[in-house]
């Protein structure tokens, strides 16, 4: 299988962008990335080919002049195992349902990370980093997507899992509805959030007209609290404030909240957000007036809410307060959901393993989605 490698090269980089709209063309669940986005996540302009220490290499898998599968191998200088070892990370994935073609993909960006690199240890997929797109979609398929969620083909984890590739981490999501069920699930929280503001612990909503100081917070406080999360590296604030340009639009400020504890200090944070699919799908990948409208319009629609933030800073979770937290601010924002009249609620992308799972409670349903990150040593 002829494999075309190259960096930002301008023909090779539209085929490569190009690809990943064509595979989902008729693909009505999948959520098109913004067009800009992507090319300039591919240009060699983007901060992360900036950074001294980090590399990329795209590959291009061709058949009868027809781009069948692409796949890009990075190494960011800041990614270490549990070990402190350097990890390569291969990310963009994306194929037709043809092992063959994956394999020589995969086999091929792995030469370059380990010949060219000396990386013997990676994962996928993962696009640069945490922050900008990784892990495979395992379960849930079926299911009306929300915005940030990983989707892929289904067959994309069983050609990494037949290469070699093993799971290291899982995820999932639960869909929650209806206010009964909501208030069920929140009835431990309540209790531990009414002991907490007895003791002066304070839950302030987001101030809609500090908008970029309250950015900064939360920039802040999640570079603090995720510090140790499986795969996390730093970002400039400038690169957060870029990803999140159009977070504006899902804040509904009653569902974003600072907590404060008896002393003033800053003990952590929680956020849910509209549920923007529909409203992203309706522009397919592109801005304009036509595509503001569309997305405005769609907005107005949403019924479902993401559960989708939430912290204690390390000095609350020396006080042994970090769980106990994370169930007065459950039930603060699913209070507050259900105070602005919304009766749908995702609890996105939870790490399994993490004792935030339990916050619903032992009547919880079963997730509906799964997730996994894969990697692999040589």
């Amino acid at each position: 299988m002829p494999i075309k490698e190259f960096t930002c090269e301008h023909g090779l980089t539209k085929k490569f962008m190009d690809f990943g709209y064509e595979i989902y063309k008729a693909d009505s669940n999948w959520i098109p990335p913004l067009r800009g986005d992507l090319c300039r996540q591919l240009k060699e302009d983007f901060p992360f080919h900036l950074k001294p220490g980090n590399h990329q290499r795209k590959f291009l898998a061709t058949a009868g002049g027809k781009v069948c599968g692409r796949v890009a191998a990075m190494v960011n200088g800041d990614l270490k195992n549990q070990d402190g070892e350097q990890v390569g990370t291969l990310g963009f994935f994306e194929c037709v349902n043809d092992y063959h073609v994956a394999q020589d993909l995969i086999g091929t960006s792995l030469q370059w990370l380990n010949q060219e690199m000396g990386i013997s240890h990676v994962w996928g997929p993962m696009n640069f980093d945490i922050w900008h797109g990784y892990r495979f979609m395992m379960k849930g398929f079926e299911r009306d997507l929300f915005y940030g969620e990983p989707y892929n083909k289904p067959y994309y984890p069983e050609f990494f899992e037949r290469f070699g590739f093993e799971i290291i981490n899982r995820w999932d999501s639960l869909e929650l509805e209806g206010r009964e069920n909501l208030e069920r699930m929140t009835r431990r929280g309540q209790k531990r959030y009414t002991y907490l503001k007895d003791k002066g612990y304070r839950f302030e909503a987001f101030n809609r007209w500090q908008y970029t100081a309250e950015i900064k917070k939360l920039y802040t406080l999640l570079t603090r609290t995720f510090n140790g999360f499986p795969g996390f590296t730093p970002i400039s604030y400038e690169e957060f404030l870029r990803l999140n340009s159009g977070t504006r639009f899902a804040i509904d400020p009653e569902l974003v909240a600072f907590v404060y504890n008896e002393n003033g200090e800053t003990a952590g944070f929680i956020a849910a957000f509209l549920e923007l699919a529909d409203a992203v799908r309706a522009i397919n990948g592109r801005k304009g007036p036509v595509s503001a409208l569309k997305f405005l319009n769609m907005r107005r629609r949403v019924d479902r809410i993401n559960f989708f933030l939430g912290g204690a800073t390390p000095e609350e979770i020396s006080r042994g307060s970090g769980l106990g937290l994370g169930r007065a601010s459950f039930y603060y924002i699913v209070n507050q959901t259900l105070k602005r009249g919304y009766e749908k609620v995702l609890l996105t992308l939870r790490l399994v393993g993490n004792p935030a799972r339990s916050l619903p409670g032992p009547d919880a349903p079963a997730p509906q989605r799964e997730y996994a990150l894969y990697g692999l040593s040589r």
